[in-house]
Protein backbone atom coordinates (compact mmCIF):
# COMPACT_ATOMS: atom_id res chain seq x y z
CA UNK A 1 0.00 0.00 0.00
CA UNK A 2 1.24 3.28 -0.88
CA UNK A 3 0.52 6.92 0.55
CA UNK A 4 0.24 10.44 -1.15
CA UNK A 5 1.88 13.15 0.11
CA UNK A 6 1.76 16.80 -0.55
CA UNK A 7 4.37 19.54 0.03
CA UNK A 8 2.92 22.62 1.02
CA UNK A 9 6.20 24.47 0.27
CA UNK A 10 7.01 23.38 -3.23
CA UNK A 11 3.19 22.38 -4.15
CA UNK A 12 4.82 18.84 -5.23
CA UNK A 13 2.90 15.40 -4.64
CA UNK A 14 4.35 12.24 -4.31
CA UNK A 15 3.87 8.40 -3.09
CA UNK A 16 5.25 6.75 0.03
CA UNK A 17 5.60 3.30 1.33
CA UNK A 18 5.40 4.57 4.19
CA UNK A 19 2.54 6.23 6.24
CA UNK A 20 4.93 8.78 7.32
CA UNK A 21 7.49 11.07 4.95
CA UNK A 22 10.58 12.85 6.94
CA UNK A 23 11.37 15.47 4.18
CA UNK A 24 9.97 16.13 0.43
CA UNK A 25 12.13 14.97 -2.48
CA UNK A 26 11.56 17.88 -4.45
CA UNK A 27 12.39 20.68 -2.33
CA UNK A 28 13.99 18.90 0.69
CA UNK A 29 11.92 20.56 3.48
CA UNK A 30 10.47 18.35 6.45
CA UNK A 31 7.83 20.59 7.88
CA UNK A 32 5.83 21.46 4.85
CA UNK A 33 4.69 17.57 4.10
CA UNK A 34 1.29 16.26 4.66
CA UNK A 35 -0.38 13.49 3.95
CA UNK A 36 -3.15 13.91 1.04
CA UNK A 37 -5.92 12.51 3.32
CA UNK A 38 -5.14 14.56 6.10
CA UNK A 39 -5.14 17.71 4.17
CA UNK A 40 -8.56 17.11 2.86
CA UNK A 41 -10.01 16.16 6.50
CA UNK A 42 -8.39 19.37 7.95
CA UNK A 43 -10.32 21.28 5.00
CA UNK A 44 -13.62 19.60 5.89
CA UNK A 45 -13.26 20.54 9.39
CA UNK A 46 -11.07 23.47 10.56
CA UNK A 47 -9.43 23.30 13.66
CA UNK A 48 -10.53 25.78 16.46
CA UNK A 49 -6.97 27.56 16.55
CA UNK A 50 -8.06 27.76 12.79
CA UNK A 51 -11.47 29.30 13.25
CA UNK A 52 -10.12 31.88 16.09
CA UNK A 53 -7.60 33.11 13.63
CA UNK A 54 -9.98 33.53 10.91
CA UNK A 55 -12.54 35.09 13.03
CA UNK A 56 -9.43 37.82 14.38
CA UNK A 57 -8.44 38.33 10.89
CA UNK A 58 -12.29 39.47 10.06
CA UNK A 59 -12.52 41.60 13.29
CA UNK A 60 -8.98 43.60 12.41
CA UNK A 61 -10.32 44.18 8.74
CA UNK A 62 -13.64 45.93 10.03
CA UNK A 63 -11.46 47.66 12.69
CA UNK A 64 -8.86 49.08 9.88
CA UNK A 65 -12.00 50.12 7.46
CA UNK A 66 -13.69 51.83 10.23
CA UNK A 67 -10.58 54.00 11.00
CA UNK A 68 -9.29 54.34 7.61
CA UNK A 69 -13.34 55.87 6.99
CA UNK A 70 -12.45 58.24 10.03
CA UNK A 71 -9.13 59.79 8.79
CA UNK A 72 -10.96 60.45 5.29
CA UNK A 73 -13.72 61.87 7.02
CA UNK A 74 -11.52 64.17 9.22
CA UNK A 75 -9.32 65.18 5.99
CA UNK A 76 -12.42 66.53 4.55
CA UNK A 77 -13.27 68.40 7.56
CA UNK A 78 -10.09 70.06 7.52
CA UNK A 79 -10.16 70.80 3.57
CA UNK A 80 -13.69 72.20 3.97
CA UNK A 81 -12.41 74.55 6.81
CA UNK A 82 -8.92 75.34 5.01
CA UNK A 83 -11.59 76.50 1.80
CA UNK A 84 -13.62 78.57 3.59
CA UNK A 85 -11.07 80.86 5.52
CA UNK A 86 -9.13 81.30 2.28
CA UNK A 87 -12.53 82.24 0.47
CA UNK A 88 -13.51 84.89 3.64
CA UNK A 89 -10.28 86.14 3.56
CA UNK A 90 -9.80 87.00 -0.24
CA UNK A 91 -13.32 88.82 0.16
CA UNK A 92 -11.98 90.76 2.55
CA UNK A 93 -8.78 91.44 1.14
CA UNK A 94 -10.90 93.08 -2.38
CA UNK A 95 -13.06 95.16 0.05
CA UNK A 96 -9.26 96.26 1.91
CA UNK A 97 -8.22 97.25 -2.18
CA UNK A 98 -11.60 98.99 -3.00
CA UNK A 99 -11.68 100.88 0.06
CA UNK A 100 -7.83 102.25 -0.37
CA UNK A 101 -7.96 102.87 -4.00
CA UNK A 102 -11.20 104.68 -3.10
CA UNK A 103 -8.96 107.44 -1.17
CA UNK A 104 -6.42 107.94 -3.50
CA UNK A 105 -6.10 111.36 -5.12
CA UNK A 106 -3.22 111.30 -7.96
CA UNK A 107 -1.98 113.91 -9.65
CA UNK A 108 0.17 114.72 -12.94
CA UNK A 109 1.48 118.13 -12.12
CA UNK A 110 5.64 118.24 -11.94
CA UNK A 111 7.39 117.49 -8.38
CA UNK A 112 7.77 121.19 -7.76
CA UNK A 113 4.01 121.89 -7.69
CA UNK A 114 2.81 119.02 -5.61
CA UNK A 115 2.33 120.24 -1.56
CA UNK A 116 4.93 119.13 0.73
CA UNK A 117 2.52 119.11 3.87
CA UNK A 118 1.25 115.77 1.91
CA UNK A 119 -2.03 117.41 1.82
CA UNK A 120 -3.25 115.31 -1.27
CA UNK A 121 -2.86 111.36 -1.00
CA UNK A 122 0.00 110.21 -3.97
CA UNK A 123 -0.32 106.34 -5.06
CA UNK A 124 2.54 104.07 -5.56
CA UNK A 125 2.02 104.25 -9.03
CA UNK A 126 2.68 108.01 -9.84
CA UNK A 127 5.21 108.51 -6.32
CA UNK A 128 6.83 106.18 -8.82
CA UNK A 129 7.89 108.29 -12.13
CA UNK A 130 10.31 111.30 -12.33
CA UNK A 131 9.51 114.49 -12.50
CA UNK A 132 10.40 114.26 -16.17
CA UNK A 133 8.36 111.74 -16.63
CA UNK A 134 5.45 113.07 -14.69
CA UNK A 135 5.99 116.49 -17.21
CA UNK A 136 5.57 114.05 -20.28
CA UNK A 137 2.35 112.67 -19.30
CA UNK A 138 1.03 116.06 -18.72
CA UNK A 139 2.49 117.12 -22.07
CA UNK A 140 0.09 118.64 -24.78
CA UNK A 141 1.46 118.81 -28.35
CA UNK A 142 0.12 120.47 -31.10
CA UNK A 143 0.24 119.42 -35.07
CA UNK A 144 0.24 122.41 -37.09
CA UNK A 145 -1.91 122.28 -39.90
CA UNK A 146 0.94 122.94 -43.19
CA UNK A 147 3.13 120.58 -41.19
CA UNK A 148 5.95 119.42 -43.33
CA UNK A 149 6.87 115.98 -44.41
CA UNK A 150 8.94 114.26 -41.74
CA UNK A 151 12.46 112.57 -43.29
CA UNK A 152 10.73 109.41 -42.91
CA UNK A 153 8.05 110.44 -44.48
CA UNK A 154 9.78 112.46 -47.32
CA UNK A 155 11.80 109.26 -48.60
CA UNK A 156 8.35 107.28 -48.82
CA UNK A 157 6.48 110.42 -50.80
CA UNK A 158 9.70 111.11 -53.24
CA UNK A 159 10.64 107.46 -54.31
CA UNK A 160 10.02 106.90 -57.76
CA UNK A 161 9.17 103.00 -58.34
CA UNK A 162 10.79 102.14 -61.91
CA UNK A 163 7.83 100.87 -64.45
CA UNK A 164 8.10 98.84 -67.53
CA UNK A 165 5.08 97.91 -69.10
CA UNK A 166 5.06 93.85 -69.76
CA UNK A 167 5.06 93.53 -73.69
CA UNK A 168 7.49 95.11 -76.08
CA UNK A 169 7.29 95.81 -79.86
CA UNK A 170 9.98 94.06 -80.73
CA UNK A 171 10.88 91.67 -84.29
CA UNK A 172 12.26 87.88 -83.21
CA UNK A 173 14.67 88.14 -85.57
CA UNK A 174 16.41 91.46 -88.26
CA UNK A 175 14.61 92.75 -90.99
CA UNK A 176 16.17 91.35 -94.51
CA UNK A 177 17.72 93.63 -96.91
CA UNK A 178 17.17 93.01 -100.43
CA UNK A 179 21.23 92.14 -100.83
CA UNK A 180 20.80 89.13 -97.83
CA UNK A 181 17.18 88.21 -99.64
CA UNK A 182 19.47 88.05 -103.42
CA UNK A 183 21.81 86.15 -100.95
CA UNK A 184 19.87 83.68 -99.89
CA UNK A 185 18.24 82.80 -103.83
CA UNK A 186 21.70 82.17 -104.61
CA UNK A 187 22.53 80.03 -102.49
CA UNK A 188 19.21 78.11 -102.50
CA UNK A 189 19.89 77.65 -106.60
CA UNK A 190 23.76 76.38 -105.67
CA UNK A 191 23.08 73.94 -103.12
CA UNK A 192 19.69 72.50 -104.75
CA UNK A 193 21.87 72.77 -108.46
CA UNK A 194 18.31 74.22 -109.72
CA UNK A 195 18.45 77.82 -111.22
CA UNK A 196 15.11 80.11 -111.00
CA UNK A 197 14.99 81.76 -114.60
CA UNK A 198 16.13 85.27 -114.35
CA UNK A 199 11.81 86.51 -115.11
CA UNK A 200 11.00 84.37 -112.13
CA UNK A 201 13.95 85.69 -109.84
CA UNK A 202 12.94 89.09 -111.03
CA UNK A 203 9.10 88.26 -110.17
CA UNK A 204 10.53 87.59 -106.23
CA UNK A 205 12.52 90.37 -106.40
CA UNK A 206 9.96 92.83 -107.35
CA UNK A 207 7.56 91.30 -104.38
CA UNK A 208 10.30 91.55 -101.82
CA UNK A 209 10.75 95.28 -102.65
CA UNK A 210 6.29 96.09 -102.88
CA UNK A 211 5.64 94.13 -99.79
CA UNK A 212 8.50 93.08 -97.66
CA UNK A 213 10.78 96.16 -97.47
CA UNK A 214 6.84 97.96 -97.35
CA UNK A 215 5.89 95.84 -94.01
CA UNK A 216 9.72 97.24 -92.80
CA UNK A 217 9.16 100.52 -93.12
CA UNK A 218 5.47 99.95 -91.66
CA UNK A 219 6.98 98.72 -88.54
CA UNK A 220 9.89 101.31 -87.79
CA UNK A 221 6.81 104.04 -87.88
CA UNK A 222 5.16 101.82 -85.46
CA UNK A 223 1.92 101.05 -87.13
CA UNK A 224 2.00 97.15 -86.21
CA UNK A 225 -0.73 95.67 -88.08
CA UNK A 226 0.46 96.95 -91.39
CA UNK A 227 3.29 95.62 -90.87
CA UNK A 228 1.79 92.08 -90.55
CA UNK A 229 -0.17 92.69 -93.41
CA UNK A 230 2.23 93.49 -95.47
CA UNK A 231 4.64 90.62 -94.31
CA UNK A 232 1.65 88.25 -95.21
CA UNK A 233 1.45 89.38 -98.32
CA UNK A 234 5.04 88.96 -99.12
CA UNK A 235 4.33 85.27 -99.14
CA UNK A 236 2.13 84.98 -101.97
CA UNK A 237 4.83 83.84 -104.39
CA UNK A 238 4.59 84.18 -108.16
CA UNK A 239 4.14 80.77 -109.66
CA UNK A 240 7.13 78.65 -110.57
CA UNK A 241 4.90 76.33 -112.92
CA UNK A 242 1.46 76.09 -113.85
CA UNK A 243 1.54 72.06 -112.16
CA UNK A 244 1.46 73.21 -107.78
CA UNK A 245 3.43 70.07 -107.44
CA UNK A 246 6.35 71.22 -109.01
CA UNK A 247 5.65 75.00 -107.58
CA UNK A 248 5.60 73.28 -103.91
CA UNK A 249 8.45 71.16 -104.50
CA UNK A 250 10.89 73.40 -106.19
CA UNK A 251 10.33 77.23 -105.60
CA UNK A 252 8.54 76.71 -101.91
CA UNK A 253 11.40 74.16 -100.72
CA UNK A 254 14.14 76.72 -102.26
CA UNK A 255 12.53 79.94 -100.73
CA UNK A 256 11.80 78.13 -97.17
CA UNK A 257 14.40 80.30 -94.90
CA UNK A 258 12.92 83.38 -96.03
CA UNK A 259 9.27 82.00 -95.60
CA UNK A 260 9.81 80.34 -91.93
CA UNK A 261 11.93 83.87 -91.12
CA UNK A 262 8.83 86.00 -92.40
CA UNK A 263 5.94 83.23 -90.32
CA UNK A 264 7.76 84.12 -87.26
CA UNK A 265 7.53 88.12 -88.15
CA UNK A 266 3.64 87.24 -88.07
CA UNK A 267 3.32 85.57 -85.61
CA UNK A 268 5.35 88.49 -83.68
CA UNK A 269 2.79 91.44 -84.88
CA UNK A 270 -0.57 89.17 -83.86
CA UNK A 271 1.11 88.87 -80.44
CA UNK A 272 1.62 92.76 -80.46
CA UNK A 273 -1.72 93.47 -82.12
CA UNK A 274 -3.40 91.24 -79.08
CA UNK A 275 -1.05 92.44 -76.13
CA UNK A 276 -1.62 96.28 -77.55
CA UNK A 277 -4.71 97.18 -75.06
CA UNK A 278 -2.71 95.96 -72.34
CA UNK A 279 0.21 97.63 -73.25
CA UNK A 280 -1.80 100.97 -74.03
CA UNK A 281 -3.49 100.75 -70.27
CA UNK A 282 -0.26 100.03 -68.31
CA UNK A 283 1.24 103.01 -70.51
CA UNK A 284 -1.51 105.45 -69.27
CA UNK A 285 -0.87 104.02 -65.60
CA UNK A 286 2.68 104.83 -65.90
CA UNK A 287 1.94 108.35 -67.37
CA UNK A 288 -0.54 108.85 -64.64
CA UNK A 289 1.95 107.71 -61.98
CA UNK A 290 4.34 110.34 -63.13
CA UNK A 291 1.16 112.90 -62.74
CA UNK A 292 0.65 111.57 -59.01
CA UNK A 293 4.02 112.44 -58.14
CA UNK A 294 4.13 115.82 -59.42
CA UNK A 295 0.84 116.63 -57.13
CA UNK A 296 2.22 115.34 -53.98
CA UNK A 297 5.55 117.66 -54.87
CA UNK A 298 2.92 120.36 -54.31
CA UNK A 299 1.47 119.30 -51.63
CA UNK A 300 -1.59 118.89 -53.02
CA UNK A 301 -2.66 115.86 -50.85
CA UNK A 302 -6.98 115.21 -51.72
CA UNK A 303 -5.69 115.04 -55.57
CA UNK A 304 -2.94 113.34 -54.94
CA UNK A 305 -5.14 110.27 -52.59
CA UNK A 306 -7.76 110.44 -55.64
CA UNK A 307 -4.95 109.99 -57.92
CA UNK A 308 -3.79 106.65 -55.96
CA UNK A 309 -7.32 105.65 -55.97
CA UNK A 310 -8.36 105.35 -59.37
CA UNK A 311 -4.86 104.00 -59.90
CA UNK A 312 -4.87 101.27 -57.48
CA UNK A 313 -7.86 100.20 -59.33
CA UNK A 314 -6.29 100.06 -62.21
CA UNK A 315 -3.68 97.79 -61.14
CA UNK A 316 -5.74 95.42 -59.50
CA UNK A 317 -7.69 94.55 -63.10
CA UNK A 318 -4.55 94.70 -64.60
CA UNK A 319 -2.70 92.00 -62.21
CA UNK A 320 -6.09 89.74 -62.94
CA UNK A 321 -6.19 90.13 -66.26
CA UNK A 322 -9.41 90.81 -66.16
CA UNK A 323 -9.98 91.18 -70.23
CA UNK A 324 -10.45 88.20 -71.96
CA UNK A 325 -7.98 87.11 -75.06
CA UNK A 326 -9.36 88.59 -78.26
CA UNK A 327 -7.84 87.71 -81.76
CA UNK A 328 -6.02 89.58 -83.61
CA UNK A 329 -7.69 91.39 -86.84
CA UNK A 330 -8.07 89.33 -90.10
CA UNK A 331 -5.53 89.01 -92.28
CA UNK A 332 -5.96 91.04 -95.64
CA UNK A 333 -7.81 90.23 -99.05
CA UNK A 334 -4.19 88.80 -100.56
CA UNK A 335 -4.19 86.21 -97.66
CA UNK A 336 -6.23 84.40 -100.48
CA UNK A 337 -3.42 84.65 -103.53
CA UNK A 338 -1.30 82.57 -101.15
CA UNK A 339 -0.54 78.85 -101.55
CA UNK A 340 -2.50 76.72 -99.32
CA UNK A 341 0.21 75.11 -97.64
CA UNK A 342 1.46 78.45 -96.52
CA UNK A 343 -2.15 79.32 -95.24
CA UNK A 344 -2.50 76.56 -92.79
CA UNK A 345 0.31 77.93 -90.58
CA UNK A 346 -0.61 81.12 -91.27
CA UNK A 347 -4.05 80.41 -89.50
CA UNK A 348 -1.98 78.65 -86.42
CA UNK A 349 -0.62 81.99 -85.88
CA UNK A 350 -3.81 83.69 -85.29
CA UNK A 351 -4.18 82.36 -82.19
CA UNK A 352 -1.49 83.77 -80.08
CA UNK A 353 -0.04 83.12 -76.47
CA UNK A 354 -1.65 84.55 -73.37
CA UNK A 355 -1.01 88.26 -73.11
CA UNK A 356 1.72 89.58 -70.48
CA UNK A 357 1.60 91.66 -67.86
CA UNK A 358 3.90 94.34 -66.52
CA UNK A 359 5.34 93.36 -62.60
CA UNK A 360 2.83 95.63 -60.86
CA UNK A 361 3.68 94.39 -57.37
CA UNK A 362 6.44 96.89 -56.29
CA UNK A 363 3.86 99.94 -58.04
CA UNK A 364 1.33 98.34 -55.93
CA UNK A 365 3.21 98.27 -52.64
CA UNK A 366 4.17 102.22 -53.16
CA UNK A 367 0.65 103.28 -53.89
CA UNK A 368 -0.30 101.41 -50.24
CA UNK A 369 2.71 103.13 -48.69
CA UNK A 370 1.76 107.21 -50.07
CA UNK A 371 -1.47 106.54 -49.42
CA UNK A 372 -0.60 106.22 -45.59
CA UNK A 373 1.25 108.57 -45.32
CA UNK A 374 -0.74 111.08 -47.28
CA UNK A 375 -3.73 110.38 -45.50
CA UNK A 376 -1.93 112.22 -42.03
CA UNK A 377 -1.66 115.17 -43.91
CA UNK A 378 -5.34 115.47 -45.01
CA UNK A 379 -7.82 118.09 -42.62
CA UNK A 380 -9.86 115.31 -41.71
CA UNK A 381 -7.61 112.88 -40.39
CA UNK A 382 -5.50 115.94 -38.54
CA UNK A 383 -8.99 116.95 -37.07
CA UNK A 384 -9.80 113.17 -36.21
CA UNK A 385 -6.27 112.24 -34.57
CA UNK A 386 -6.09 115.51 -32.56
CA UNK A 387 -9.74 114.30 -31.32
CA UNK A 388 -8.33 110.97 -29.76
CA UNK A 389 -5.54 112.65 -28.52
CA UNK A 390 -7.51 115.15 -27.12
CA UNK A 391 -9.86 112.39 -25.44
CA UNK A 392 -6.79 110.87 -24.09
CA UNK A 393 -5.23 113.60 -22.16
CA UNK A 394 -8.96 113.63 -20.18
CA UNK A 395 -8.47 109.88 -19.37
CA UNK A 396 -5.33 110.87 -17.77
CA UNK A 397 -6.43 113.55 -15.56
CA UNK A 398 -9.70 111.41 -14.66
CA UNK A 399 -6.84 108.97 -13.64
CA UNK A 400 -8.28 106.21 -15.50
CA UNK A 401 -4.76 104.97 -16.57
CA UNK A 402 -5.73 102.03 -18.36
CA UNK A 403 -8.59 103.36 -20.64
CA UNK A 404 -6.00 106.34 -21.60
CA UNK A 405 -3.13 104.17 -22.73
CA UNK A 406 -5.50 101.98 -25.13
CA UNK A 407 -6.85 105.45 -26.47
CA UNK A 408 -3.57 106.70 -27.23
CA UNK A 409 -2.50 103.37 -28.78
CA UNK A 410 -4.92 103.68 -31.70
CA UNK A 411 -3.13 107.19 -33.04
CA UNK A 412 -1.45 106.01 -36.00
CA UNK A 413 -0.35 109.52 -37.17
CA UNK A 414 0.78 112.22 -37.51
CA UNK A 415 4.45 111.34 -36.28
CA UNK A 416 4.11 113.90 -33.62
CA UNK A 417 1.38 112.50 -32.17
CA UNK A 418 2.00 108.75 -32.85
CA UNK A 419 5.63 109.35 -30.83
CA UNK A 420 3.90 111.41 -27.75
CA UNK A 421 1.24 109.04 -27.95
CA UNK A 422 4.19 106.16 -27.39
CA UNK A 423 6.18 108.49 -24.32
CA UNK A 424 2.98 108.06 -22.69
CA UNK A 425 2.00 104.98 -22.81
CA UNK A 426 5.66 103.94 -21.99
CA UNK A 427 4.68 105.53 -18.89
CA UNK A 428 1.51 104.60 -17.90
CA UNK A 429 2.35 101.05 -18.25
CA UNK A 430 4.32 101.84 -15.35
CA UNK A 431 1.62 103.48 -13.76
CA UNK A 432 -0.53 100.50 -14.19
CA UNK A 433 2.27 98.16 -13.16
CA UNK A 434 2.98 99.71 -9.89
CA UNK A 435 -0.43 100.19 -8.85
CA UNK A 436 -1.33 96.89 -9.07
Amino acid sequence: MSYRFVCDHCGKKFELETPEAKECPFCFWASSVKREDGLAAEKKNPSPFHKAAAGAERKAASGNFLKNLMYLFRALLFLALFAAVGFFAYKGYQIFVSSSRGAKAFSIKPQSDIKQSGDAAVGPGIAALSAQEKEALSREVKVPADRAPDPGEQEILGRLVPFQTGTTEKLPSAAWTLEQYQKMIADQEAFYKMPFSRSYRKKLEELFKTKYLAATDAFAKGDVLAARNFWVESLAFPLYSTDLKKHRAVALTMLRPFINDTLSKVSAMNQSVVDRAKRVQEEALSGEYQKMSGLIAQKKWTEALTAIGAMTAEVDQLRKNAKPQVAPPPYPEAFGTIDVDLQRPLMDLMTPSPSSTADLQPLQQDLVEKKQVIETFTENYRMNAEAIYRSALELIRAEKWQEAAQTLGSIQGPPALQEDAAVKIAILGKMIKSST
